[in-house]
C-alpha cells in the first residue's frame, strides 16, 4: 500500500474513533441528580444497579399517588355509608 493510500484510510480510521467518543457529562445534571438521591435518602454512589433504583423510585411515586386516591375513595364510601362499615371493628 503506498503512502498516498495510506494517510486517506488513517484519517477515515482517526475520524471514526472522534465520532465514537462523547462530549463531558454535564455538570449540573449530575448535581441535580445527586440532590435529588440525597432527597430520597439514597447513597449518591453510582452503580449497576442505578436504573433499578431510578425504577423503584418511580413505583413509589406512583405508590403515593395510588394510596392518595383509596384514601379519598375510602372517605367518599364512608360518606356515603355515613361511617357504618362492614368490616369487624372497622370505622
Amino acid at each position: 500500500m503506498s503512502v498516498a493510500a495510506r494517510l486517506p484510510v488513517a484519517a477515515i480510521a482517526l475520524s471514526m474513533l472522534v465520532a465514537c467518543g462523547s462530549s463531558a457529562p454535564d455538570p449540573r445534571d449530575e448535581a441535580t441528580s445527586e440532590a435529588e438521591a440525597r432527597e430520597l435518602g439514597r447513597d449518591t454512589d453510582k452503580t449497576v444497579l442505578d436504573d433499578m433504583i431510578q425504577t423503584e423510585d418511580r413505583a413509589r411515586a406512583v405508590e403515593d399517588v395510588t394510596m392518595d386516591a383509596k384514601r379519598n375513595l375510602d372517605e367518599a364510601i364512608d360518606a356515603q355509608t355515613d361511617g357504618a362499615s362492614d368490616e369487624p371493628g372497622g370505622n
